[in-house]
């Protein structure tokens, strides 16, 4: 098979050759050696892939190369192992008897090479554990159990140039780590860095690469079980009242099933009453609590300083995300410039209330303003870009030179006369408790604006008026990750009053399992090859005593589109034993192309069959007596809870010995670090003796 074209921008590139060329050796040179020893150890020159992290959407692919068949044009068990011939490098040792490879990525925004290790788990009956948890809480108890499963890690930056290990597959601190099963369903078992804890990658770039990975190498689906925090702040919870999904939900990440009996319909109930509660009724519920005017300072603030109306909470958070990912100088200026109240639309002779000062040598913002009423740009537009100037300083460490200072308020303020005029006449004015002084530096010559205290005299001595960052206390307007944090936990958590706030926050946080589906794209040539969908079509026996759960989801196949009948059993037959190991032995008898039964079929006959097209398969030789069976296990155990859950949601459960029928322990008043009684009856089965 030919791998995926270079050609595509956004996509993951596949050298052709094992050597690196000279725009790779290039972008190596300036990706500041974080991998080197990892690359110097290498038997061969190593093969480097560039990953594009925008996060712009990517473009759409230009076609194909020639054909039969480039890389993403099969199905997933096919995709990767292309993907390891072509693009990674076998390591000279294995975890427990397990290949390992190795792809060198170069992100081609920070250029930073960085590895992406690809364990090969082979699933037998002595695995000691064949069997797929997470399969089991996302609701795919009734897959068969693939043959192979495949660990995508990227180790913490520390952990870049060593090996793998046994404990590498249950650690939860790697950057990425995912794991996919040869048919194309799979896991993200865990992500960090969506707060920015690794000095290279960050939860963006490596959500990006991982979206690039699954669209490339075609899986089916993917879950993520999303328990990700910023601080004490879940994030499900902040993000489904800000947007409406989750952080996951960028990537098209959707609700998939609830825990304690949470359906979709709950969870889109809970996120609407969330994001619709309004800003001013917030307001007036929390008047009267203990925190209620810091509530109603912090909400106006950041009302002051959105272009947009805040009418709702989910606007609020909304604009507050967007400030905490600006860059921190701007964040300081808006905040800053919000929680200044200005004083120029009461035009009197008289001095504002927030001039604290009684030296004689400076001058007040308003004097400063009255001062100059009579040039061509109106008190208003003055008063601004002295504050604009307050900000910009208080946020570059209370001193810049001349130049410096005009191309920062340039970027808030576009009349560069004005922003001229201004600076060349703004010597020692006071605005709060400070004033903004002029002096020439006496080494470079250059011309420094300083932010300085006001000096208080009363007598002999001297008195510093302290700022607002001295207080200990939360000061609104300062920190907008501190404030959203405040809003969060007091706020949304800690509603007055209000079954119905309480009720969806607590349906939104037992809401944790998402899924992403692909949809299968056959790039190749349409006159060449077919996009089939297998599915198994057991016998009347089969069904009624062994396959009590429902059928599994077809297996993907690609075949030519002239291929005979018999061709096509074999094709069919090969693919469903390289995938399962329940038909590790299964014998193809017949099969049924949509309406076309085996006996009308002819060589070729597939010519005219759509794409995407069912074929139902009838044969022998499945391994019904295996306990390899379902990735659920072979126990068919009840779940019958009164949240309304009927199948596992991956929460602590407890089995009643009267009627072995499984319950949540959280639904019979059982906490989490409470131990179960040694005999456990369900409510049930308790009324019904008594009754007895």
């Amino acid at each position: 098979m030919n791998r995926l074209s270079s050609r595509n921008p956004p996509k993951i590139h596949f050298p052709r050759t094992q050597k690196t060329n000279p725009s790779q050796t290039k972008q190596m040179a300036i990706a500041t050696t974080i991998f080197e020893a990892c690359s110097e150890k290498r038997k061969r020159s190593p093969l480097i892939s560039t990953f594009n992290n925008s996060t712009s959407p990517p473009p759409p692919p230009p076609p194909p190369p020639v054909p039969p068949m480039p890389l993403h044009s099969g199905p997933f068990r096919d995709n990767i192992r292309e993907f390891l011939k072509h693009c990674a490098e076998i390591e000279d040792y294995t975890v427990g008897h397990n290949p390992v490879w190795c792809a060198l990525l170069l992100s081609e925004s920070t250029g930073v090479v960085f590895p992406l290790y690809v364990l090969e788990e082979n699933i037998h009956s002595s695995h000691p554990r064949p069997l797929c948890d997470r399969c089991r809480c996302i609701g795919w108890s009734h897959h068969f159990v693939s043959k192979r499963r495949y660990h995508l890690i990227i180790p913490k930056d520390d952990q870049w140039n060593k090996p793998l290990t046994e404990s590498s597959l249950e650690k939860n601190d790697h950057l990425l780590h995912g794991l996919i099963h040869c048919n194309g369903f799979g896991h993200l078992l865990c992500i960090n860095g969506i707060q920015a804890n690794s000095k290279s990658l960050h939860g963006k770039e490596l959500m990006n690469l991982w979206d690039h990975l699954c669209s490339i190498l075609q899986t089916r689906e993917i879950s993520v079980e999303d328990l990700s925090k910023a601080g004490s702040m879940d994030l499900r919870l902040l993000h489904g009242v800000a947007y409406g999904r989750t952080w996951f939900g960028k990537w098209g990440y959707n609700f998939s099933r609830g825990s304690f009996g949470v359906t979709q319909q709950k969870y889109e109930r809970a996120i609407q009453i969330l994001s619709s509660l309004d800003v001013s009724t917030i307001i007036h519920d929390f008047i009267n609590k203990r925190q209620g005017e810091l509530v109603k300072r912090i909400i106006n603030i950041y009302r002051d300083a959105s272009e947009t109306r805040l009418v709702t909470i989910s606007d609020l958070f909304q604009f507050m995300l967007s400030l905490s990912s600006t860059p921190l100088i701007r964040r300081k200026i808006a905040l800053t410039l919000a929680a200044i109240p200005s004083k120029s639309s009461t035009h009197t002779a008289q001095q504002p209330e927030t001039c604290l000062f009684k030296d004689s040598n400076h001058h007040s913002c308003f004097s400063f303003i009255v001062k100059f009423d009579e040039s061509r740009w109106p008190a208003r537009r003055l008063d601004d870009v002295v504050r604009v100037v307050l900000a910009t300083l208080e946020a570059n460490g209370s001193k810049m030179d001349r130049q410096t200072l005009r191309d920062a308020v340039r970027q808030h303020i576009g009349d560069t006369g004005l922003i001229d005029f201004v600076i060349k006449n703004i010597d020692k004015v006071a605005v709060e408790n400070r004033f903004i002084h002029r002096a020439v530096n006496p080494v470079t010559k250059k011309l420094v604006i300083s932010l300085q205290d006001v000096v208080v005299h009363e007598g002999k001595s001297e008195k510093k008026m302290k700022s607002c960052a001295d207080i200990p206390a939360l000061e609104p307007g300062l920190d907008a990750n501190k404030d959203l944090h405040f809003l969060f936990n007091y706020v949304l958590l800690g509603y007055p009053d209000s079954h119905s706030v309480t009720l969806a926050i607590r349906e939104i946080l037992d809401s944790k399992h998402f899924v992403k589906q692909w949809q299968f794209k056959c790039n190749n040539d349409q006159d060449s090859f077919l996009e089939l969908v297998l599915r198994l079509r057991p016998s009347y026996n089969e069904l009624v005593k062994e396959l009590t759960r429902p059928l599994p989801p077809g297996e993907l196949l690609v075949v030519p589109q002239y291929a005979s009948v018999e061709e096509l059993k074999l094709m069919v037959q090969c693919a469903l034993r390289d995938t399962y190991y329940v038909m590790d032995k299964f014998v193809v008898k017949d099969i049924q192309i949509g309406e076309i039964e085996e006996k009308e079929c002819q060589d070729g006959v597939m010519c005219g069959v759509e794409q995407g097209l069912q074929v139902w398969v009838r044969g022998c030789g499945l391994d019904l007596d295996t306990k390899l069976r379902y990735q659920g296990g072979a126990d068919d155990w009840t779940v019958d809870c009164g949240c309304g859950a009927r199948d596992d949601d991956g929460e602590r459960m407890v089995a009643c010995d009267a009627c072995h029928v499984w319950q949540h322990t959280r639904c019979n008043s059982i906490k989490d670090n409470e131990a179960t009684n040694r005999m456990f009856v369900c409510c049930r089965c308790k009324s019904g003796r008594k009754k007895c």
